[in-house]
């Protein structure tokens, strides 16, 4: 079972990390999966005294994620709710891996949700057991327009052949963040190549006379499944082969291409290194203070560096994210979706549930969390609504990634299993080979090689 895999898996590489890390989200999600009294004292599916109480587990604990998830069940059961007598009642668990755990443990201890966010590179897992319902049926009984969800999260495992296991909702495509201000001094225009992004990083990047950076050009944080992955896709290959069975990226000299300029990048100077901890916050800070020209970053923190440019005087520049092949502008997308447990459940706590997730994708509710959060919008009739078409007039930034949605791909696709494992790989191999410099990008792949080997036996 998925289960036993992750849990084998997760306990096998936890510990590990833990000692070389010192990670603090890997001890909390530990300590969380391990901790069954905590997971009851939660997961209580209580009925109303009339009708059916829904628990709805997510990931927006505060700020612009926790607005977007109180607005949703609170018009839900404000109207659709009280009309059908449903009531649903969210709760915030954790990070993905802390709410993936303990949906798991949930599950086999009879405490389970009714409805869940749940981390789009795992749906795979709850689909190889069973765990999720299929929405379809409800759906086409409703005259739901499921081809109105825009066509990538259909890629994911459980949206094809006629299903529907989940839908999307905290989804995010990286773009590209520059100083507009410093570009247009300089008469530049935003990069869309990547050849035009190393003109670009290597014209704005400053050195002092005595050999100190004044302004970096141009910086990549450690995600390798989320930036160089589409990097790959954007060059005519991939990590995976659909069905899972060998990285074609690591034998066609694509990977090697992918970590080879990045190197490159960093040993010109132009390009900076990520730091090894709080490498976002950091990386943001010195781009509010003018001492980073441009960045790759998900569009889901906008709403954070817009409002750190107007504190600190930086006027922003935002475009879509940079690609090798024009012809190929391809993104990932990353995030997470939203699914009923249909084991454990009744048809009555399915069908209300059903009523919650087709809330969700109304195009009022679409737009809301996009607005409140800088998520994309996830289905395609939303672009035509007044309230997100006026904000677009009036923030242009903000639909930069919508744009690019349909050229992006999702994390999820192809599924495969070990997926995190060959990625945490990819991630060593990065500190190695751009921060460490230890290795060259020709060892970087044979590392990569020699510690996912086994995944492809």
């Amino acid at each position: 079972m998925a289960y036993q895999w992750y849990k084998n898996k997760a306990g096998q590489y936890l510990s590990e990390q833990i000692n070389q890390r010192g990670d603090y989200q890997m001890r909390k999600f530990m300590a969380l999966s391990l901790s069954v009294v905590l997971l009851l004292s939660l997961a209580s599916v209580a009925l109303a005294q009339e009708g059916v109480t829904i628990n709805f587990w997510h990931t927006g604990g505060s700020g612009a994620l926790a607005e977007a998830v109180t607005y949703a069940t609170t018009q839900f059961n404000d109207t659709i709710g009280k009309e059908k007598g449903i009531t649903v009642v969210d709760t915030y668990i954790g990070g993905y891996d802390e709410l993936t755990s303990k949906i798991m443990l949930s599950v086999q201890a009879g405490e389970q949700p009714q409805v869940a966010i749940l981390a789009n590179t795992m749906v795979g897992w709850f689909m190889e057991d069973g765990v999720l319902a299929d929405m379809m049926p409800y759906a086409e009984a409703d005259g739901f327009d499921v081809s109105n969800i825009m066509d990538p999260f259909m890629l994911t495992m459980g949206n094809r052949d006629g299903e529907l296991h989940s839908v999307p909702f905290f989804r995010s495509t990286p773009i590209l963040y520059y100083n507009k201000g410093m570009a247009d001094a300089a008469g530049l225009e935003a990069p869309k190549t990547i050849e035009e992004l190393e003109a670009f990083g290597k014209a704005l990047h400053k050195v002092s006379d005595s050999g100190e950076t004044e302004v970096w050009g141009f910086q990549i944080l450690k995600d390798f499944g989320y930036y160089n992955a589409a990097n790959l896709w954007q060059l005519g290959s991939s990590m995976f082969t659909e069905d899972g069975s060998k990285s074609p990226a690591l034998e066609d000299g694509t990977m090697l291409k992918v970590l080879s300029d990045w190197r490159r990048w960093v040993d010109e100077g132009w390009c900076r290194s990520f730091d090894s901890t709080e490498q976002g916050a950091k990386m943001q800070e010195l781009f509010f203070q003018g001492k980073l020209a441009s960045f790759w970053m998900s569009t889901g923190g906008l709403r954070n560096v817009i409002k750190g440019c107007e504190e600190n005087g930086v006027e922003l520049g935002v475009t879509t994210f940079t690609t090798y092949d024009p012809e190929k502008p391809i993104s990932m997308i990353g995030g997470g979706n939203v699914g009923i447990i249909g084991t454990g459940n009744s048809d009555e706590q399915i069908a209300a549930s059903w009523e919650f997730i087709k809330f969700l994708m109304s195009d009022e509710l679409v737009a809301n969390t996009s607005i409140t959060t800088g998520y994309v919008p996830v289905t395609k009739s939303v672009a035509e609504f007044p309230r997100l078409v006026e904000y677009w007039a009036s923030n242009p930034m903000a639909k930069v990634a919508y744009d690019q949605l349909g050229d992006a791909i999702p994390q999820e696709f192809p599924y495969v299993p070990y997926l995190q494992d060959f990625t945490i790989v990819c991630w060593d191999a990065s500190s190695l080979l751009i921060q460490d410099k230890s290795i060259n990008a020709e060892e970087a792949v044979e590392y990569i090689k020699t510690n996912t080997a086994a995944l492809f036996q």
